[in-house]
């Protein structure tokens, strides 16, 4: 067998391959943390691993593992140490792993250990988990340290073992990185699901609060403090506690400015505070002397002002590291929001309330300018189109919108309720694709009080809102199969009944509806019900894409130029023939909506009065005898490969595949997903 001169030996790259594999499979830090330790133990045959997450800005290491945290563990006073003089360090300032084979003999911090009976001397193998950065010629950035320890034993580590435990953590950094996003996206989606949807108090949110953070940080005590304005200056009063009981009265010793919170407010951001790093602060004795010797304060600010802040402590120093600061303040953003909404909640408590919200809803719907200037052009393609508009508008007719992403189906559609007899009336836009199945149909038929938890007052959904107008549904392929059935049976009664309802609701409701996917043949695949489809098709208006009415393209084009150089305030007078000859011969995937983001992105970079655009590249043309696409879904998963191949497989940045297709990334992920391109798909050319 071929060897790679550094991934070691067969066997070496063997307990590599298997203990990677071992650990893409964790779902969180502890059971990364226990799974590694099972793996090392097995491979270096060693008695204790130990990891630590590493924060760059404070310097300290944070540890994870048992043996550091449990108080009743010979290791618990290592995880209490100051970074100064550890192993854990030099491994840091060094950049690659250590041997320690006597750590009785050595001056390291880390022989404090040693004053446990159990230990009379260890060998000790330290290497960090890195992650590279995606500039080239920076060295990787160290997340971790992991720590093998073989206990009464000396020399019981070689350079081979070193080598081994340095390559693995330079494998295992990207998969540790891997498992916190997806721990924290979890605990994320939990606290959005029960915190800012829904009606809650104070008393019934921070409980919930503290449920999601315990999932990922490890903690002692959970706080919300206000801040308030006293005659003695700014302070601030305790709105929830668990955990450790804090005498605000002890506290008024201090001067507020020279605080822990006032440095938090005056930076804005959370303050990690590891007890190792927060001498100056004049409260610090009293702090710890209630047993909080770790804290993070995560500042709250709701509709732009400071609110207060977050506060979570722990027993422990070094307890927390910046991933938990980062999380905290992924939290406190959530918490701000719920704030929002209980603040909200307080000053609305009856259905009245929220029915003039509704209200407010629909006159901003009803006064929403639309700019049909974007319908230019003069090719027959979009003439065809215009006609089609002009024949539907006056009727009640159900009209089915079908064109590429980026082609201008809401204009359209909002075109048609403007020119007809509902125009007084509210046009009411769903976006299929955006609402969570969970969601979806109390958003579209509403709701009674108590059909489902959280449903504390009745919602009029959709549906209703749109009562007397029309609504117009977005990416309509998109609804779930089980909800197709009372959607077609609202269309043709012009009733509906809410979730937990048991009256039926009569409407007076014109349809309009969507779709960039070829949704008749979703239904002979069994994906979009048929009746539906019938339903739905009995007036389709096609929106031809931009590389079928290429004459439009240098009018489209001016009239953006006018647009944003007036809004940018550019003295742009007109566009070089060379461009428009580039704009006119590119095929735009991303259509309508690609062009205009390309022509407002070299208006604001455009430095003199003639607009010529250079980053404009060319579709690769297929030498062989290709065949077209047969359908719709076809042409748009063909244009999203070839743009993917342009841009090598990148989605963001300003020359991503989302930039050049004239969409948000989040939206070409899903299209991505929905047409079936895979990763392999990305890079297959």
């Amino acid at each position: 067998m071929l060897q790679c001169p550094y991934m070691g030996t067969a066997s070496t790259h063997a307990d590599s391959l298997r203990i990677i594999s071992s650990l893409i499979a964790c779902k969180g830090l502890r059971e990364f943390d226990h799974t590694l330790s099972l793996e090392l133990h097995n491979t270096l045959m060693v008695d204790h691993i130990g990891l630590y997450l590493y924060s760059e800005s404070t310097q300290a290491f944070s540890p994870v593992s048992d043996l550091m945290t449990n108080p009743g563990s010979p290791g618990y006073v290592i995880g209490q140490l100051p970074a100064a003089g550890t192993m854990k360090e030099a491994v840091v300032q060094r950049g690659r792993a250590l041997i320690e084979n006597n750590l009785a003999s050595s001056s390291w911090a880390e022989t404090a250990i040693l004053k446990a009976p159990q230990f009379e001397t260890a060998s000790v193998l330290a290497a960090p988990l890195t992650v590279a950065f995606p500039i080239e010629n920076q060295s990787p950035r160290i997340i971790a340290i992991m720590v093998a320890i073989a206990t009464n034993r000396v020399n019981a580590f070689n350079e081979e073992d070193r080598i081994f435990l340095e390559q693995l953590g330079a494998q295992l950094g990207p998969v540790l990185q891997n498992v916190l996003a997806s721990e924290e996206r979890d605990a994320l989606m939990a606290i959005n699901g029960r915190v800012v949807v829904g009606t809650m108090t104070i008393e019934q949110l921070m409980p919930v609060v503290k449920e999601v953070l315990h999932r990922v940080i490890r903690q002692d005590m959970t706080g919300l403090v206000r801040f308030v304005h006293s005659p003695q200056g700014p302070w601030f009063d305790i709105v929830y506690r668990d955990g450790v009981n804090i005498d605000l009265a002890q506290l008024r010793q201090f001067p507020f400015e020279k605080m822990a919170p006032a440095e938090m407010m005056a930076a804005g951001k959370p303050l990690l505070i590891t007890g190792h790093n927060h001498r100056h602060f004049p409260e610090r004795a009293y702090i710890e002397s209630v047993g909080i010797l770790s804290c993070i304060l995560c500042p709250l600010i709701v509709q732009g002002t400071p609110y207060g802040f977050l506060a979570i402590g722990s027993t422990r120093r070094n307890a927390f590291s910046e991933r938990d600061l980062a999380f905290a303040e992924q939290i406190g953003f959530h918490l701000s929001q719920a704030i929002i909404n209980l603040t909200a909640y307080e000053e609305i408590r009856s259905l009245k309330e929220q029915l003039e919200l509704e209200n407010v809803y629909l006159r901003d719907k009803m006064t929403a300018s639309v700019d049909f200037k974007t319908l230019v052009g003069e090719s027959a393609a979009l003439q065809k189109t215009l006609k089609a508009i002009e024949q539907a508008a006056p009727t009640d007719s159900t009209v089915l919108i079908m064109g590429e992403t980026g082609t201008g189906k809401e204009l359209i559609a909002q075109a048609i309720h403007h020119l007809s007899q509902r125009k007084e009336k509210p046009l009411i836009t769903v976006n299929c694709a955006a609402l969570p199945p969970t969601l979806i149909e109390s958003e579209l038929f509403g709701h009674e009080k108590g059909a489902f938890t959280n449903a504390s007052a009745r919602k009029i959904g959709r549906f209703e809102l749109a009562n007397g107008g029309t609504i117009f549904l977005d990416e309509v392929g998109e609804l779930p199969i089980d909800l197709q059935a009372k959607f077609l049976r609202v269309l043709e009664t012009q009733e509906l009944e809410r979730v937990g309802g048991t009256h039926p609701v009569k409407l007076n409701v014109r349809v309009l509806a969507a779709t960039n996917v070829n949704i008749e043949q979703a239904s002979k695949q069994g994906l979009f019900r048929p009746d539906l489809f019938y339903r739905l098709n009995v007036f389709p208006i096609r929106i031809p894409p931009l590389r079928e009415r290429r004459d439009d393209i240098p009018m489209l084009a001016r009239h953006f130029v006018k647009k944003y150089s007036e809004r940018h305030r550019k003295a742009i007078t007109r566009i070089g023939s060379s461009t428009l000859k580039a704009l006119a011969y590119y095929d735009w995937p991303g259509n309508v909506r690609e062009l205009e983001h390309l022509i407002e992105r070299a208006v604001i970079v455009s430095q003199g009065s003639v607009l010529t655009i250079d980053e404009l590249e060319q579709p690769e043309q297929d030498s062989g005898h290709s065949t077209a696409p047969r359908t719709m879904a076809e042409a748009e998963r063909a244009h999203i490969i070839a743009t993917l191949t342009q841009t090598k497989g990148i989605l963001a940045g300003k020359h991503g595949a989302a930039a050049r297709l004239g969409m948000k990334r989040s939206t070409l992920q899903h299209r991505m997903k929905k047409l079936g391109i895979s990763q392999a798909a990305r890079h297959s050319k």
